[in-house]
């Protein structure tokens, strides 16, 4: 059974009352433009995180990249006159990549307090016809600190403090 990407962010939300939700999806191909074929896009409503994601990346190997996010200036690409939300941007040259996660951050709410994280991996999970396995290295990378294990808390970068307002 397929469950899209914005119904789990919704849970993670509502029912799971979680304070840090990442989502990751091969969510466009317009993340391959942007970003290329090594590093999947990253974009966040906590910009502290970034630093700590790149960092994981580099030390992982699963490298990523910063799009902007800018819902006041993207939002606009869902307008309709149906529904609450297009599922597809009005102008393909508005920063796609950027719009897609838009999509699934809009369904946690503008207002969701915790820290969301969005990373792209449409172009670095394959590697002609073979997947690259890309993403796992960079999430244990990532939250290394919160593990028992020695190497990966010596891997992982330092994360946002919970004690500033800005997550875990």
């Amino acid at each position: 059974m397929f469950i899209p990407v914005n119904f789990k962010v919704a849970y993670a939300k509502k029912d799971l009352q979680a304070d840090v939700i990442l989502d990751m999806a091969t969510l466009t191909g317009a993340q391959g433009v942007a970003t290329g074929r090594y590093h999947g896009a990253v974009l966040t409503n906590k910009e502290v995180w970034e630093p700590a994601c790149m960092t994981a990346g580099k030390a992982s190997g699963d490298l990523v990249f910063p799009v902007p996010y800018s819902p006041e200036l993207h939002f606009c690409e869902f307008s309709s006159a149906l529904a609450d939300m297009k599922n597809s941007v009005q102008n393909r040259d508005n920063a796609q990549v950027s719009c897609a996660g838009l999509f699934i951050g809009s369904h946690l709410g503008f207002d969701y307090p915790g820290t969301w994280l969005h990373v792209d991996m449409a172009a670095p999970v394959h590697m002609g016809e073979r997947a690259t396995g890309y993403g796992v290295a960079l999430l244990v990378t990532l939250f290394g600190k919160a593990s028992s294990s020695k190497l990966l808390q010596s891997i992982a970068p330092d994360l946002p403090a919970k004690d500033s307002g800005l997550g875990f």
